[in-house]
């Protein structure tokens, strides 16, 4: 399923607006991406945008990661400005589908998170220092945007942002800089022909 702006209506979504705050401009995207996550209505997050060289970032408020899990509120970060080389990539830049696809991603970090420990929040931050790590990380959290039902949205994503940045495919840090195919456990983020893989792989897409 792809979505189109006209077709939005705040009134359809509502619900997801609870405990939610984000810029009046992205609304549309924020809901649409927050519909697919069911389990956040009673989570706060707090979508903005910021100068950051990291196109999107996602993590809970610092001093509320030693709260009870329930009065944690968690900060979504859009670049509104960054470096040259990631200024093709900038949120604003993305068509619609991409920017759905994105937030739809770091929403999976959210949801990740909620379910942890401070202690283990604490051994995160501490473990993403680790490039292979992230590596991981960020990979099953892609696995995560895809089984919640934004895979098409992800692709989106996913192609548009290689083919600004001009890199046929993203490779994680466990991979040697050399041409060929890369064993898909050491991608980074999904490449498109990996996000198309899950999809097939998944009934609720319905792709023969």
């Amino acid at each position: 399923m792809k979505f189109l702006p006209e077709d939005f209506r705040a009134s359809d979504y509502e619900k997801y607006s609870l405990k939610k705050k984000f810029p009046k401009e992205i609304e549309a995207q924020v809901l649409t991406a927050l519909s697919f996550y069911p389990q956040l209505l009673d989570t706060r997050i707090k979508f903005r945008f910021k100068k950051r060289k990291t196109p999107l970032t996602s993590r809970p408020r610092i001093m509320h990661v030693f709260l009870p899990k329930k009065w944690r509120t968690y900060i979504i970060t859009i670049s509104s400005e960054t470096t040259e080389s990631f200024a093709p990539i900038l949120f604003s830049r993305l068509p619609y589908n991409a920017q759905i696809g994105v937030l739809g991603h770091e929403i999976a970090h959210v949801l990740e998170y909620r379910t942890q420990t401070s202690f283990q929040l604490i051994a995160l931050g501490f473990k993403l220092g680790n490039p292979h790590f992230t590596d991981k990380f960020e990979f099953r959290t892609d696995e995560r945007t895809i089984s919640h039902g934004l895979g098409y949205q992800l692709f989106g994503w996913s192609s548009f942002v290689r083919k600004e940045l001009k890199v046929a495919e993203w490779k994680g840090a466990s991979e040697v800089l050399e041409s060929g195919n890369i064993p898909e456990a050491k991608e980074r983020y999904m490449n498109p022909k990996t996000i198309k893989k899950y999809m097939v792989e998944n009934p609720i897409y319905d792709i023969k």
